[in-house]
């Protein structure tokens, strides 16, 4: 899956569900999970298919919160495909023609700590969450279903809400390891999102998602896409969302949904 993997790293049934939910919540534990399907050809006469499906458990803190994040990888692709960050990405190696592989991806460490709140749609102080981020190589390199490094983000979560709408987003930047016969890139990246309460259980919202490509030369991956939450309780809640690739560096397409699940009072 492209964006928001990064889950719509997705906190997104965090932003757009749980407002506050940080600094006043009960539920101590979160469980996200659900499967995401993306293919595009990346500019070439070739096309890529791939099938995620991650799991997340997140211990939300007062004042953080720390999850790691594991998935099953299923890539039909060219053979100089490599899946990085949850999203194939080209690389330009190539050793045979095509190749098709499943398995366990990379294992995502992924923590916040919630530095500013936003005090209402009356203030335009947004809340501010820097985060930290470790993605350990346990995806198999040899089947080109991760890089076999070990890779460093660093970042800021921001959401703000206005009378009859929100924003939300983060700023991040990776530091990528260096896997052999690989020169890629560290990576910048901008995701920034809209949305709207429709009623009390639907909310639908609106993203972009940028990041620089990782091998010089190739397009910048750019997506544009949507997100329709419903919430079930006041615990559950189930995301849908597609999005379309706007350059040759992103799939041409994905779908998916996230199931969003706190528990654990105390």
């Amino acid at each position: 899956m492209s964006p928001g993997r990064r889950l719509l790293p997705i906190a997104l049934s965090i932003v757009l569900l749980a407002p506050g939910m940080a600094w006043g919540q009960r539920e101590h534990f979160q469980l996200k999970f659900g499967p995401s399907y993306d293919e595009g050809d990346f500019g070439t006469s070739q096309t890529t298919r791939a099938f995620f499906f991650p799991v997340t458990f997140r211990y939300l803190g007062d004042t953080f919160d720390i999850g790691v994040t594991g998935s099953y990888v299923r890539l039909n692709a060219p053979a100089d495909v490599v899946i990085v960050e949850g999203t194939p990405q080209e690389t330009g190696r190539r050793d045979r023609d095509r190749q098709e592989a499943s398995g366990l991806g990379d294992t995502i460490l992924r923590g916040r700590y919630y530095l500013i709140d936003d005090p209402g749609p009356g203030s335009w102080i947004p809340t501010l969450a820097p985060f930290v981020k470790l993605k350990l190589p346990t995806a198999d390199e040899d089947e080109n279903l991760g890089t076999g490094e070990t890779d460093v983000g660093l970042g800021l979560e921001f959401d703000k809400t206005f009378p009859g709408f929100f924003i939300f987003g983060d700023l991040s930047y990776t530091f990528m390891g260096d896997p052999p016969g690989l020169d890629l890139r560290d990576r910048p990246a901008v995701f920034l999102g809209a949305g709207r309460r429709v009623t009390e259980v639907l909310t639908l919202s609106a993203f972009v998602d940028w990041r620089r490509a990782l091998v010089a030369g190739n397009d910048d991956p750019l997506e544009l896409g949507g997100v329709a939450t419903v919430r079930i309780s006041p615990v559950l809640s189930v995301s849908p969302y597609a999005f379309v690739g706007l350059t040759d560096g992103s799939p041409d397409w994905g779908l998916g949904t996230e199931v969003s699940w706190r528990f654990g009072r105390w």
